[in-house]
């Protein structure tokens, strides 16, 4: 079983929360909301370069996040166009299970508020900083 097919395993059949990043017999795993794991994960200074990703949701604003970390291979059950093109430019291998146009806030009403943060931002450390001040991190 690859890194990748087992981060979505964790993902999905484990209690592991909604963001799991694994690389050999190590994981890490977060139940937070959004892009708020893998704010903290980074934050925390976790090196993450190689490692496969599982998350529940991956827009622009995660890709950028992912690619900020060297994040080798990401799985999503919900991946948005803009995040396969981020991918695509920083060689990530992606699997995905519904691809859509946008993600929207939880309401879904309107655009995702992080995804409106970095719709005009192209580079992974730039949008970390814009990510961190929004959420206060």
């Amino acid at each position: 079983m690859t890194d990748l097919e087992k981060a979505r395993e964790l993902l999905h059949d484990g209690n592991y929360g909604k963001c799991v990043l694994y690389s050999g017999e190590i994981f890490h795993t977060s139940n937070g909301q959004g892009i708020s794991p893998m704010l903290e994960f980074l934050t925390a200074g976790l090196e993450l370069k190689g490692f496969s990703a599982a998350d529940t949701v991956a827009g622009k604003a995660t890709a950028l996040l992912f690619a900020y970390a060297g994040v080798s291979a990401l799985y999503a059950d919900v991946m948005s166009k803009s995040a396969v093109d981020v991918l695509r430019r920083f060689g990530i291998r992606f699997v995905y299970e519904e691809l859509t146009e946008q993600i929207n806030n939880r309401t879904g009403d309107d655009m995702c508020p992080m995804e409106r943060a970095v719709m005009n931002i192209d580079e992974p450390e730039e949008a970390f900083k814009i990510l961190r001040e929004k959420l206060n991190m």
